[in-house]
């Protein structure tokens, strides 16, 4: 006869089964973010209020300061306008010298612009750049669009 051996529940059975799901603790619980969140925008809140006078005080010497060098810088963009108008009008001198009858600031001897009250005219953009290369042209003119 052949022996043979059955497998068979070690003695005292087996132990209970876990059915149950296993929760790993959570770490930080809803209340400690919230405190956490709070306590940091109260930080936050109170470092910028701190700040906001220091940055204030910047912004306005900033704002002072472009205030008192605002007529130096019209009064240069003035010298500039001048001294490009005498441009032209050299230009005007020298390029018209053979024609005969000719005056500078007309059209044959009549005036471009009728200005009834003799007051100053801004020139057109192309006439004020009248004389420079079609390269100064566009640069001028599309210049504003660098910035």
């Amino acid at each position: 006869m052949a022996s043979y051996r059955q497998d068979r529940a070690p003695p005292g059975g087996y132990g209970p089964i876990e059915w149950a799901k296993k929760v790993k603790p959570r770490g930080v619980s809803g209340y400690a973010m919230f405190l956490g969140f709070g306590a940091f925008s109260l930080v936050g809140g109170a470092v910028t209020a701190l700040n906001k006078k220091r940055i204030r005080k910047q912004e306005l010497e900033l704002i002072e300061a472009r205030i008192s060098v605002e007529p130096l810088m019209q009064a240069e963009k003035d010298r500039l306008f001048l001294k490009q108008c005498r441009k032209n009008r050299d230009d005007e001198n020298e390029l018209m010298k053979d024609v005969p009858g000719w005056e500078t600031g007309t059209l044959y001897g009549k005036p471009v612009y009728h200005n009834k009250y003799n007051r100053w005219m801004e020139p057109d953009f192309y006439e004020y750049y009248a004389h420079v290369s079609p390269k100064t042209l566009y640069k001028r003119q599309y210049e504003r669009l660098k910035h």
